[in-house]
C-alpha cells in the first residue's frame, strides 16, 4: 500500500515536473525574445524586413537552443523518475522476495515439525503396538491357565460324578444286604 502511493506520488511529481518545464521554456523563450530585440544590432540604414530577418534568425537560433537545453532537462527528470521507479519497484520485489524466502522458511520449519510429530507418532504407534501385543501374549497366557484348570475342574468332577455313583451303588448293594439281613434276622425270630 505504502510502494503504491509513493509511485502514485512520484507520477503526480513527474506531470507537475513537465508541466512546469513547459511554463519555464514559454517563460524563457519569452525573455530571450525580448533581450534579443534589445540586444540584436540593427544595422543603420537597411529596411525594415532586413532587422525582422535578423530578429528572427537570433530568436530562431536561442529558441533551439532553449528547446535543447529545456529537452535534455526534461529527459534528466524523467530518468530520474523512471530510475526512481525502477528503485521503488526493485524495493517492491525485494520485499515479495523476502517475505517468500519468510514464507519458505516458515514452511521449511513446519514441515520439520511435523515430521519430529510424525516420528514421534510413530515411535508411539510402536511401543503400543509391543504393549498390546505382550498384553495378548499374557491374555494367551491366562486363556491357557483358565482353560487348564477348567479341564481339571471337569475331571474332578467327572471323578467326583463316578464316584458318587459308586457310593450310591455301594449304598443301594448295602441297602439290599441290610434288608436281607433283616429278613433273615426276622425269619430267625419267628422260628
Amino acid at each position: 500500500m505504502d510502494l503504491e502511493s509513493q509511485i502514485e506520488s512520484l507520477k503526480e511529481e513527474r506531470g507537475f515536473l513537465s508541466r512546469s518545464y513547459e511554463e519555464d521554456v514559454k517563460a524563457l523563450c519569452q525573455q530571450l525574445a525580448v533581450s534579443e530585440l534589445e540586444q540584436v544590432d540593427v544595422p543603420q540604414g537597411t529596411g525594415l524586413d532586413a532587422v525582422l530577418e535578423t530578429i528572427r534568425i537570433h530568436w530562431e537560433r536561442d529558441v533551439e537552443e532553449s528547446r535543447m537545453e529545456a529537452g535534455a532537462l526534461l529527459q534528466a527528470k524523467v530518468a530520474l523518475g523512471q530510475s526512481e521507479e525502477e528503485r521503488l519497484a526493485a524495493a517492491r520485489r525485494r520485499a515479495e522476495l523476502q517475505g517468500a524466502t519468510c514464507q519458505a522458511q516458515s514452511l521449511q520449519a513446519e514441515t520439520e515439525s511435523l515430521r519430529a510429530l510424525k516420528r514421534g507418532l510413530e515411535n508411539t504407534l510402536q511401543d503400543a503396538k509391543h504393549w498390546h501385543d505382550l498384553e495378548l501374549q499374557n491374555l494367551g497366557a491366562v486363556v491357557r491357565r483358565l482353560e487348564a484348570e477348567l479341564q481339571e475342574m471337569r475331571e474332578e468332577v467327572e471323578r467326583q460324578q463316578q464316584t458318587r455313583k459308586h457310593l450310591l451303588a455301594h449304598r443301594c448293594q448295602l441297602q439290599r444286604d441290610v434288608a436281607s439281613c433283616h429278613d433273615l434276622l426276622d425269619r430267625e425270630e419267628s422260628r
